[in-house]
């Protein structure tokens, strides 16, 4: 398992790529997830040019990943009419600089949806996450989607994701610990074999969606790693520990915070081996 970091290069705590990369290396972390943007993430998010930044983290042998959350409504669409492949193609460039290993949408509905609407919206995205597989295969870089909690009811359900995940040869799981509700815990973990990336954050377990470094909520972090174990998972596992404003707003990725979260998961996992 490579343990990174959710780079901080948000609005409020950016700070240049190469900074996050230091870090990185210094404290032993071997992954940095980039947040891609709907006309494509370039140099005045990264504070430098992509294969600049690519380079150094090649140098620095931590691996990149790259996040595309894009709100999409119910014709699958953006604000901007844009379609969820279009945004990955405008972040190829990128994607490619940055010598991404991993690529995965999270697609939030822009409105309230019914079950049945967001089963629609989700087929009609089959063809889309299939030309998304091919292109990460042209590129070098595996892909997936990440399941949301289940109240957003898009990519909500372990059966949804599994019967993407029947559909699309090749399609992998972003398993988000911290979007997972006790009683889908077993069918999520099922889903282990497809797992590409993690997502791991702690929250006032069975309450979902809190983002806190791990340690500060009571997310029983063993019993979600066990099945991963079992799996021989060796992918990346991203401590997104920022916190949102129902756990008392962001920033909650510090320096400190992350170097914690980073021995609490390497604890846990020691653990989940048995």
């Amino acid at each position: 398992m490579q343990i990174g970091i959710n780079g901080r290069f948000f609005r409020q705590n950016w700070r240049p790529a190469a900074a996050e990369i230091a870090f990185c290396h210094t404290h032993g972390f071997r992954a940095i997830q980039f947040q891609g943007k709907e006309l494509g993430l370039g140099e005045k998010e990264l504070g430098d040019k992509p294969a600049a930044v690519g380079l150094l983290l090649h140098q620095s042998q931590i691996t990149a990943a790259m996040e595309l959350n894009i709100t999409i409504d119910t014709n699958g669409k953006t604000l901007g009419e844009r379609t969820p492949l279009q945004v990955l193609e405008a972040n190829l460039p990128a994607i490619i600089g940055l010598q991404c290993k991993f690529v995965h949408w999270h697609l939030v509905p822009s409105w309230p949806m019914s079950e049945a609407k967001a089963r629609t919206v989700e087929r009609n995205l089959l063809p889309q996450l299939a030309e998304a597989v091919r292109l990460g295969q042209e590129h070098g870089f595996g892909f997936g989607f990440e399941h949301s909690e289940p109240r957003l009811r898009l990519f909500g359900s372990p059966s949804a994701c599994a019967d993407l995940l029947k559909a699309v040869r090749g399609l992998q799981l972003v398993w988000d610990f911290n979007h997972t509700p006790p009683e889908l815990l077993a069918d999520f973990a099922a889903l282990a074999p497809r797992v590409g990336l993690l997502h791991i954050s702690d929250t006032p377990w069975p309450i979902v969606n809190h983002h806190l470094p791990l340690g500060e909520g009571t997310l029983p972090l063993a019993q979600f790693l066990q099945p991963l174990h079992e799996v021989n998972f060796s992918g990346m596992a991203i401590l997104e520990i920022g916190g949102l404003p129902a756990s008392g707003g962001y920033g909650r990725d510090t320096d400190e915070a992350l170097i914690a979260s980073r021995d609490k998961l390497r604890e846990q996992w020691l653990v989940a081996s048995g």
